[in-house]
Formats: structure tokens, sequence, C-alpha cells
């Protein structure tokens, strides 16, 4: 094997093959996964392997070279084979999966990431990619069809079709959007977390709820319209819940309904008579059933980013990217209406440029403007994650800091003072320009209702006690 095909990046070849044989493997697993949804003598009711190689090759582009797609190849034949295959239908069926799964690459690869992701409505690129995959593999099918003399070789390639399109539709936004492991432990921790200090957080779960609700009375009513039952519940947790999370859910309801429909029809089927064509409507029913609340959660995914994106504009200043002042006197004030209720500490440190003027006249606003953006950074990078900062306008800063001691309030505004001093901003065609921040610092003990406004006005005459005692300092007032 050529040691081109095993390294890329700068990664070694063994990590490499560690990686091509993990492929493999999930490839296998997932294939085997399949095989025990497949009624006797059909299709699997869902194939995973195929939206998970797809995956694969589109998240991690380091798999998409020969070897990995031989290691996929291998996982598919071993799981026949270990089934009950022969070698020729086994090598079959996998080039007819894997013809699908090049067909989706090729059509989701000219798309950016970001259209085949929450961040575009699902249905106009994923079902983009589940459509060429399913017509790709129904081609094979049907060539494999006439090979082998198969008495309705196009009703075989339309089965695939429809099939294939409702494995793709139904898993593959799961498979592009699922979170890493790390990632979903942390958010699993996170709602533990929430749920035990507010048992309210439990409301939360209500959707998920009502879909298993009506998963269960689809199967305990039965008949033709139980297809239907789940949609109220699908909407509201395509409103409730993030994509990725919804996408699993859909999973796991079409993984629920179709079995249960399948088996009903199969049993209710008289001896003798072909149940293909009522396979392929449930299956194609359970497609299109998905779509929708898929496309909805996506829709109302893009919605919510672009609300985020607005009110943080309207909350931060678009230069230096901390809080504007009206959005911090809101936040400050409830933190500081919280530290009076469990008599908490807070800290209020204004800050202002020395002879920022000068800098604006002498350099222009151009320089100046940078030269703020440096500062708020400085300011940023040594204030602690939970800390509010904010632009009160011109070169005024602010920080409030809570449960914060005195003594480490100064050592902050001492630390911001060294870090602004030791700023150097480049100006074009001479040299560096730098300068100092005066700070005013205000610690209070929250034992009764104070209002940040005034706070702030006392923490100002002190910034000015600091620029008459030589600038470059910080004054507790």
């Amino acid at each position: 094997m050529p040691s081109s095909l095993l390294t890329s990046g700068g990664i070694s070849p063994l990590r490499h093959l560690l990686l091509f044989l993990c492929v493999g493997a999930l490839v296998f697993a997932m294939s085997l996964l399949g095989i025990l949804t497949r009624p006797e003598g059909m299709l699997a009711v869902l194939w995973p392997a195929n939206s998970v190689f797809v995956a694969l090759l589109l998240r991690l582009p380091v798999v998409n070279n020969p070897v990995g797609w031989m290691m996929a190849l291998g996982g598919y034949v071993l799981a026949d084979l270990l089934t009950g295959n022969d070698l020729a239908t086994a090598v079959s069926l996998a080039l007819t999966n894997m013809a699908g799964v090049a067909a989706a690459v090729l059509v989701l690869r000219h798309f950016p990431r970001k259209h085949h992701t929450p961040q575009r409505p699902f249905s106009l690129h994923l079902g983009l990619g589940a459509a060429a995959a399913a017509l790709s593999a129904g081609c094979f099918a049907l060539i494999y069809g006439l090979i082998l003399a198969d008495p309705d070789p196009v009703r075989t390639a339309i089965y695939w079709v429809v099939t294939e399109f409702a494995s793709y539709v139904v898993i593959l936004p799961f498979t592009m959007t699922v979170a890493r492991a790390p990632v979903i432990v942390d958010g699993f921790q996170k709602a533990f977390a929430a749920f035990r200090d507010n048992w309210k957080a439990s409301w939360h779960l209500l959707p998920a709820v009502a879909l298993l609700a009506s998963i269960l009375m689809a199967d305990l009513v039965g008949g033709p319209g139980a297809i239907v039952f789940p949609v109220p519940a699908l909407l509201w947790c395509a409103l409730s819940y993030r994509f990725n999370q919804i996408s699993f859910l859909m999973i796991v309801m079409s993984v629920l309904v179709m079995v249960n429909l399948e088996h009903d029809l199969l049993m209710s089927l008289p001896e003798g008579a072909d149940p293909m064509f009522s396979i392929m409507s449930t299956r194609i029913g359970i497609a299109m059933l998905v779509i929708g609340p898929l496309t909805v959660a996506s829709i109302d995914q893009v919605r919510s980013d672009l609300l985020g994106r607005l009110e943080h504009a309207a909350k931060h200043d678009f230069l230096t990217g901390v809080l504007m002042r009206g959005a911090f006197m809101e936040l400050g004030q409830r933190r500081i209406d919280n530290a009076a209720a469990r008599k908490g500490t807070f800290a209020v440190l204004v800050m202002d440029l020395d002879r920022f003027k000068q800098i604006n006249d002498t350099h222009g606003h151009a320089i100046g403007d940078s030269l703020l953006v440096e500062v708020a950074q400085v300011i940023r990078n040594n204030v602690r994650s939970d800390d509010l900062v904010a632009r009160l306008g011109g070169e005024e800063f602010a920080v409030l800091a809570s449960d914060i001691s005195s003594a480490d309030a100064e050592r902050l505004g001492k630390t911001i003072c060294d870090k602004v001093a030791a700023l150097r901003v480049a100006v074009p065609n001479a040299a560096d320009i730098c300068t100092t921040i005066s700070i005013g610092m205000l610690h209070r003990q929250g034992t009764e209702h104070a209002l940040l406004d005034d706070l702030i006005n006392e923490a100002d005459q002190a910034m000015y006690k600091a620029k008459d005692y030589g600038r470059n300092r910080i004054v507790a007032g």
C-alpha cells in the first residue's frame, strides 16, 4: 500500500490506519444493525451504514481515499457474509450501497458545509443528496437485476430507490449534524445539572414524552391512519429542540413506527400476496412524514440564530464587541439586586484612556479605533468569564465583577493598568503608539438596594482622582 494513502496533514501513518480501521468497523456495525431490521426476503427497514459513511466522508475528508473506501467495502461485505449471504450477493449489495454513497457525496460536497447542516432548510440540500443516492443505488440495482435475470428488475430498482431514499432522509440529517462525543457528554451533564437545580427544567422533556405517547397510541390503534398519529408531537418537538436532537427523535420514531406498520402489514396480507408495493408505500410515507418536522426544525433554528445575532448586535458595541451602556446597565442592575438579596459582594470599575483625544488628533480616528479595540481585548482577557465589560462611551469602559473581594478587585484594576501600559499599536510609517488607563473602583457589600447608575457616578469620580494623581493608576472610591 502506498504510504501516501496513509499520510495527510502531518498525521502519522499508524493513526491513519487506525482511523481507516474504525471506518470499516463502523460500517460493519451499522450494516449489522440494518440487517436486524430486514424483513424476510426484503431490504432493511432502515439502513444506517450508508448515511454514516456519507457523514464520515464529508466530515472527515481524510478518509475519502481508496483505503477508506476499501475498508468500508470490507465492512459491508463482512456483515452480509456473517448473516448468511453468499460472496457474490454480498459484494453486489455492497457495491450498490457504495454507489449511492458516492452519489450523495458528489452532490453534497458541491455545497458549502453550512448548506447541508442546520444552517439551511433540510429539504433543499440534504434532500438532494438523499435523492441522488437513492437514484444511483436504484440504477445499480436495475443493472444487477438485468444481469441476474430478475423477473421484474424495474420493480426491484424502484424498491431500492424508495428504501434508500427513506433511510437517507431519516438518518442522514442526524449523522451530518451530531456533535462530537465530548460535546454530547457535556450537554448531558448540563441537562442533568439543570434538572437537579430546578425540577421545572424537566418540562423540557414534554415534547419527547408526547412523541413517545403518540407512537404507542399508533401501535395500539393500528390501521392506515396510524402513520400520522405522531405528527402533532413531531411539530412540537421541531419547535422545542435543536436540529440534531429532533433528527435523533426522527430516527427513533421512524424505526418504531415503520417496524410496527410493516409487521402488521405482513401479518394481514393473504397468503401468497406480494407485499412489496405496500411496504414501499409505508416507507415513502415515513420519509415524507419526517421531512416536514425536519424542515420546520431547520427553519426555526435559522430564525433563532438570526434573532440571537440581532440581540447580540443590539447589546454589544460594534467596534469593540463589549456590552453597550444600555445593556450593561440592565444586566448590571440585576447582578447588584441579586447581590443585595443574598448579601454578596461586587465591584464596579470605571476606566478611561489617558490623553486619547491627543492620539486621535495626531494619528487619526482609524488608529484611535484600533487602540480602543486592543484595549477592550486587554480588559476582556483579564476579567473573569462571568464579569460584565462595557464601553460606556468614547474611550470610557466599565467592569462589574460579582463575588469578589476588595483586594482582588484592586488587583484586577492594577493588572489592567499594567497590561494597557505595555500595549503597542502599529502606525503606518510612524512609531508604534502606546497609552495608559486611569481606573476608579468601588467595592460594596450587597446589604441594601443600590442603583448602578449612582455607583458608576461614584466610580467615575474616583477615576478622575486617578487622573489628578498622575494617571495610569487605580483609585478606590
